[in-house]
């Protein structure tokens, strides 16, 4: 079980800032580091870029600065309560994903750290008392998954790419809502960018280019909705973004190798075969 006691998001301290806590604190600190930093944790001195983390043990002596300028992190002041054996043994999974403490360390994706730390304060001042305690743990326990991972698997995390935050929410807007008008003009406009560079960091950071990938996810929609509807082919197509059905019978075979019919004859042949083994057990 957890408890939030403090925290904040985008914290500034201008030069000549300095913390240090040579006794450590009686809790545990997570801090998400945003700019330079040079941290003194136990016996160990690291310096640090934006994009670092690192988790502090309670009773660990600790300090950090920038001596160039300005510090700025997220941060976050919890205490852990360990579960009894005959407790709810859900909420000791967050504990068996401890990651790694007093070590700092890279992590993929910094603004999904900031979300949660926000939503983990969020949930302190306004959650209601019933269920706040399950959501603390539950929010935690994705933190923690996220936090273990890039701790444990450095390699897996690339250069990072411009404008890559954005770019993951422009991608989550063609998954979510297909329908929609999606252009690069629109979107380079957005980031302020040109339409060359903008396809230039989208393939850099999906492996694939705008429109390639606006067209894979639309078609994979259209599946989903040939599986589990009985649209027409033209009420699917609309709701899949194309305002041609021959527009979007074409993008349809090229992608999949069968026309839309093709494909709903044969999801209905996959689902009767299920039922009928179902039946026989």
């Amino acid at each position: 079980m957890f408890r939030v006691l403090r925290g904040g998001c985008a914290a500034r301290h201008p030069y000549p800032f300095y913390l240090s806590r040579t006794q450590g604190m009686p809790n545990y600190v997570l801090l998400l580091v945003r700019s330079a930093g040079e941290f003194q944790i136990g016996e160990a001195h690291t310096s640090a870029v934006p994009g670092h983390a690192v988790l502090i043990a309670p009773g660990t002596p600790y300090q950090y600065h920038n001596p160039a300028g300005e510090y700025m992190d997220d941060w976050l002041h919890f205490e852990h309560f360990p579960v009894p054996p005959d407790g709810n043994a859900a909420r000791n999974t967050a504990l068996s994903l401890f990651p790694p403490v007093n070590r700092l360390f890279r992590v993929r994706n910094p603004e999904v750290y900031s979300a949660l730390i926000r939503q983990l304060l969020w949930e302190k001042s306004y959650a209601p008392a019933a269920c706040l305690t399950e959501n603390t743990d539950a929010l935690f326990r994705i933190l923690f998954n996220h936090l273990h991972f890039d701790c444990l698997h450095p390699e897996s995390d690339p250069a990072p790419v411009p404008f890559q935050e954005q770019l993951r929410m422009i991608r989550l807007k063609l998954q979510n809502s297909p329908e929609q008008e999606h252009s690069i003009a629109r979107y380079a406009r957005e980031l302020t960018i040109s339409e060359s560079y903008f396809q230039h960091l989208y393939h850099r950071l999906f492996g694939i280019s705008f429109q390639k990938d606006l067209i894979k996810l639309r078609v994979e929609h259209s599946m989903e909705l040939l599986d589990r509807t009985d649209l027409t082919v033209e009420q699917l197509a609309a709701l899949c973004g194309y305002r041609s059905e021959v527009h979007f019978y074409r993008q349809f075979r090229a992608l999949t190798g069968r026309t839309p019919a093709q494909y709903r004859r044969q999801c209905e042949r996959t689902g009767r075969t299920e039922q009928d083994e179902t039946r026989s057990l």
